[in-house]
């Protein structure tokens, strides 16, 4: 009797649901996913003095090649007196040298005054930082500066092969961190196949659409020509290559899908707030006003110092719990891992401080007094928007272009600025493999499962937060597709998905085990003032 109920139940369900076709519901149990984005390193440069993770099989060089000498690299601290060129034309161009990955000497390293540092070998300069790495220097004789980002690296997700996919410095990895291109148009529109493809480098520090007119981002063209070539229609009377651009988002995206999703940066005007380059978002009021769009009206795009705040930091209710579906998280200058600025040292312990919070953790291992249950449901992905300068040795071209420049497999998408140099990513979550390291050490081919690159990073979104085995995306049109379509990462069925390798759905969740060794406490991120003694710094220009 009991088998002739199942059967005649089988047969009800498949008259609802067509038999083997999945019941509607979330792709995976994941709840919240926080994109941290610090500033311009390389796996070598952040990760070289863990001997862990070069044990279990990190792709970590410690020299880098000059024109065919080797030089071995120095160690510099986290806040070094220098900021090496890392643009497109003057820094990326020459450092890739043709696929020779030998030209990282022959870039300014940017150096402050009175700045000491080793003499370089082989070099056009009397110095080349390019080729160091950060130590691990214990600033109270116990705890090294990095401890923080070793112990996420050894206990959760670590990536061999991880590339910017932007050839540029932070405003354009900004927007393709948030729309997968930096084009300042849509398909079919003028300049649809161009990328904005530098920093200003004028007086002026400030982007987006409400970028005074006197501050034009130079734009690549499929030809590798930069230019100041597109003219937005809004503002009125905006120059050649004025940064206030129209195309979709991820943003986008998730509002038709009725995701939820915040924006943080230490400034609304600054490189790092990819929202206010995009028209119809940002909605300038004017020249050099403010954006007024409903997502700044609302607090969608908010400070830097809100974030803790929305992750119940110093709360006393559950309404403290805020975090929404999706968050990209920028940082203050101060707690940036961007070279040039002395004592500003905080992006190992602001980085901690968001995964502490996740936790339900202060960085001291003490509890939050409001528990919100985040770290239940949550991703953290932690990168790096360009390599800032510093030497690496495995050519992205050969490595993601499969030997042609762009996006492989496609009728010139992505050509003159496609891919770039590897970048770090750390993911962190409950459902992350213990100590894993995706991609062998040497040799990557991709495509592969281990082949990433910020692409990835939206395409993950995408999936993570469809139904029924359905993306939520793309982000781009059919006939001109953005990163979050080129994704090598992603397998066949049923692993649809890109970074899918890092976890473990399915397996019992990793209970919460705080970050320790942080040399700022949470509270500095609350009020700067009190922990540095810098004033809170915009990003600069590189």
């Amino acid at each position: 009797m009991l088998s002739q109920f199942l059967r005649r139940t089988f047969v009800c369900l498949c008259l609802v649901v067509p038999c083997g076709a999945q019941l509607a519901g979330p792709n995976l149990p994941v709840q919240h996913v926080i994109v941290v984005i610090q500033e311009n390193r390389t796996p070598s440069n952040l990760f070289l003095e863990d001997s862990n993770l070069v044990k279990k099989g990190a792709h970590l060089p410690s020299s880098g090649s000059c024109y065919n000498t080797q030089i071995p690299f120095t160690p510099v601290q986290l806040d070094g007196c220098f900021d090496p060129a890392h643009g497109h034309i003057g820094a990326w161009i020459p450092t890739y040298d043709g696929g020779k990955m030998d030209g990282a000497c022959s870039i300014s390293p940017g150096l402050s005054t009175g700045c000491v540092l080793p003499a370089c070998p082989v070099s056009k300069y009397a110095h080349c930082p390019e080729y160091s790495y950060v130590p691990n220097t214990k600033y109270d004789g116990v705890h090294g500066i990095l401890d923080p980002y070793f112990q996420m690296a050894e206990q959760y997700g670590f990536a061999n092969y991880m590339f910017q996919t932007n050839q540029g410095p932070s405003f354009s990895a900004h927007q393709f961190l948030f729309s997968g291109t930096s084009a300042p148009t849509a398909y079919p529109e003028t300049y649809y196949d161009w990328f904005a493809s530098e920093n200003y480098t004028g007086a002026e520090n400030t982007y987006g659409c409400v970028a005074p007119f006197a501050s034009p981002i130079r734009e690549v063209a499929p030809t590798g020509k930069t230019s100041l070539g597109y003219t937005p229609l809004n503002p009125p009377g905006a120059n050649q290559g004025f940064p206030c651009y129209e195309h979709r988002t991820l943003g986008d995206v998730l509002d038709e899908a009725g995701t939820s999703w915040r924006y943080y940066s230490s400034f609304q005007s600054s490189l790092w707030s990819a929202p206010n380059a995009i028209d119809h978002i940002c909605q300038p009021s004017g020249l050099s006003g403010n954006c007024n769009g409903p997502a700044y009206l609302t607090g969608k795009v908010t400070h830097t110092q809100q974030f803790l705040t929305d992750l119940g930091v110093n709360g006393t209710g559950p309404e403290s719990c805020r975090l929404q579906q999706v968050s990209w998280v920028t940082p203050d200058g101060l707690w940036s891992d961007h070279s040039g600025t002395a004592g500003a040292d905080g992006g190992p312990s602001w980085v901690a401080a968001i995964v502490n919070a996740v936790g339900g953790y202060r960085n001291d291992g003490t509890k939050l007094p409001v528990q919100c249950g985040y770290w239940a449901n949550t991703v953290v992905l932690v990168t790096w928007d360009d390599w800032g300068g510093f030497y690496d040795d495995v050519d992205p071209i050969k490595t993601m272009g499969r030997g042609l420049p762009g996006y492989p497999g496609t009728s010139g998408n992505g050509v003159a600025y496609v891919y770039g140099f590897r970048v770090p990513l750390l993911v962190v979550s409950t459902f992350s493999k213990p100590g894993y390291i995706s991609g062998p050490q040497n040799n990557p081919v991709c495509p592969n499962h281990y082949c990433h690159d910020f692409g990835s990073i939206l395409n993950f979104i995408e999936y993570a937060f469809g139904t029924n085995g359905n993306s939520l995306g793309p982000i781009g049109p059919k006939a001109w597709p953005y990163a979050d379509a080129y994704v090598q990462d992603r397998a066949r069925p049923p692993n649809y998905y890109s970074l899918y390798d890092f976890f473990q759905f399915g397996e019992p969740q990793r209970a919460f085990i705080p970050i320790t060794g942080s040399k700022y406490a949470t509270a500095c991120f609350l009020d700067p003032p009190a922990c540095f003694t810098t004033p809170s710094l915009a990003p600069d220009s590189d």
